[in-house]
């Protein structure tokens, strides 16, 4: 089954747990794609679906980036740190402590299940 870039990035996003973030670049290098962080930006940017975390996406300094919408960033300031996530006096979150690193077995099997692919045996 054939899906979008746009697919695999919500499919990836869906598995990001409570607590924990990714930049846009390292959504874009587990998918394959090591300089697409601008193409899952517009992803997110295009996102209507309430089940994709959105929240836990930020910028590669840990910075809560949603341009031109002030209620946005808050939001996702808000939804961050309701999950325990502290950010600093300049914005930005620890990127050490609260990214997530999934194992690449891991990621395979999403972007497997996204492409509706089953297990290799």
């Amino acid at each position: 089954m054939s899906v979008s870039f746009n697919e695999l990035v919500y499919a990836l996003v869906r598995h990001i747990p409570s607590g924990k973030v990714l930049s846009y670049g390292r959504v874009a290098q587990l998918l394959g794609m090591p300089h697409g962080a601008r193409e899952v930006g517009w992803a997110m940017g295009s996102l209507h679906d309430n089940s994709v975390p959105w929240h836990r996406v930020v910028n590669a300094q840990g910075r809560v980036s949603i341009k031109g919408s002030p209620e946005g960033a808050a939001l996702q300031r808000a939804r961050l740190e309701a999950e325990g996530i502290k950010f600093d006096d300049r914005g930005r979150l620890d990127m050490t402590r609260h990214l997530w690193d999934p194992a690449p077995p891991e990621v395979e099997q999403i972007i497997r299940q996204a492409r509706g692919e089953s297990d290799p045996d």
